[in-house]
């Protein structure tokens, strides 16, 4: 209840939110409004990059996919703190994405996630689904796609 004299203060509905990025343009832009958001609301965030195993050729793209994986995930550490963003990073590794995410979101006390609307292109889009539409599907904390 806001009672007159007492300073009015804003309601945090997103507190802490998990930031899940692919490297793709789609996620990149997604990094840039969701570090925007979160400085206008005084938002945590917790960044996230899922090193994809491919559970028949574990092997195929180990080295480079944890690389990339890196280096996405610095992508956001980076851009937050030049905004000067409260935030941590993590890599996790799984088979599915999509659950890595969830997961990720209830291990670190995230009350929503924020991605970008696509990363798969073409064939791969169709054969495997969007990741953002399984987040979205599976999720039970708010889910915001960004494009």
């Amino acid at each position: 209840m806001l009672r007159a004299g007492k300073t009015l203060q804003r309601i945090m509905m997103f507190k802490t939110i998990l930031l899940a990025t692919d490297g793709s343009d789609a996620s990149d832009k997604a990094i840039r409004s969701t570090i925007e958001f979160a400085k206008d609301n005084h938002s945590k965030i917790i960044g996230l990059a899922v090193e994809e195993v491919h559970p028949y050729f574990p092997y195929a793209t180990e080295g480079k996919a944890g690389e990339i994986a890196r280096e996405n995930a610095k992508k956001i550490a980076d851009l937050a703190a030049a905004a000067n963003v409260r935030c941590e990073v993590h890599i996790e590794r799984g088979n599915t994405p999509y659950e890595e995410i969830i997961d990720a979101a209830t291990r670190y006390g995230c009350d929503s996630i924020f991605m970008g609307s696509h990363g798969l292109k073409g064939i791969d889009r169709l054969l495997l689904g969007s990741v953002a539409q399984k987040v979205l599907i599976h999720s039970t904390v708010p889910v915001v796609i960004l494009k």
